[in-house]
């Protein structure tokens, strides 16, 4: 596990997108980039459509999605999604929305973009949380401790198996983060009450991004 601070979100962008050229050259054919909701997701979808070369060969999986209200979905088509499609750059069916009791993938991600809550979540895995059992891809959060209330998340299962060999970068920015992002390095949790942890244990290149000072 590596540590690397920024200072602003462009110079964030400007790093996923190096990147994912840096990808792209040593990858042949299609690269999966896993995408959070929220508000990380504006800087790592304007990063992507920078890349306009590998467009027609990444496919994007939202892994969570509010089933209530303003969509995770949505957020990133402002960002620039329906943009890239409107230019014929990507197709529609080049981003997957998870779907509760659906596959979201049949391939292993090779990058994943996540942001960390003030609690350790991710995605819409919460603190108490973990498990060990079921092995669907997508599960029903019907009672989530922020709203909206019903989600639609990647398991820790989906996690386990699609995220096994890729390269997972965990988001820690701002002020709010900093507890979160000091008991993620302190090394001392499981997943149960540090969602976060799962990715200690996961077969994955993993780096900690922050703007936050040590």
């Amino acid at each position: 596990m590596k540590t690397l601070r920024i200072t602003e979100s462009t110079a964030f962008s400007a790093l996923v997108a190096n990147d994912l050229k840096t990808l792209a050259a040593k990858k042949e054919g299609h690269i999966h980039i896993a995408l959070p909701g929220g508000r990380s997701a504006a800087s790592i979808i304007e990063a992507i459509v920078a890349v306009p070369d590998i467009l027609f060969r990444t496919t994007l999986y939202l892994v969570d999605e509010r089933l209530e209200g303003e969509r995770n979905s949505d957020t990133l088509l402002v960002a620039g999604l329906q943009a890239a499609f409107d230019r014929g750059l990507m197709d529609r069916t080049q981003l997957k929305v998870p779907a509760v009791g659906e596959v979201l993938s049949t391939s292993r991600f090779d990058r994943v973009y996540l942001g960390i809550g003030e609690d350790g979540h991710f995605a819409s895995l919460f603190p108490g949380s973990f498990t060990t059992e079921g092995n669907e891809q997508v599960i029903l959060v019907p009672d989530s401790p922020k709203p909206p209330l019903r989600r639609a998340t990647l398991s820790y299962h989906g996690f386990g198996t699609l995220a096994r060999g890729a390269e997972v970068s965990l988001l820690y920015f701002g002020e709010s983060k900093r507890e979160a992002l000091g008991r993620m390095l302190a090394s001392q949790e499981g997943p149960l009450t540090l969602p976060s942890a799962f990715f200690k244990t996961l077969e994955c290149t993993l780096t900690i991004i922050t703007d936050l000072e040590a």
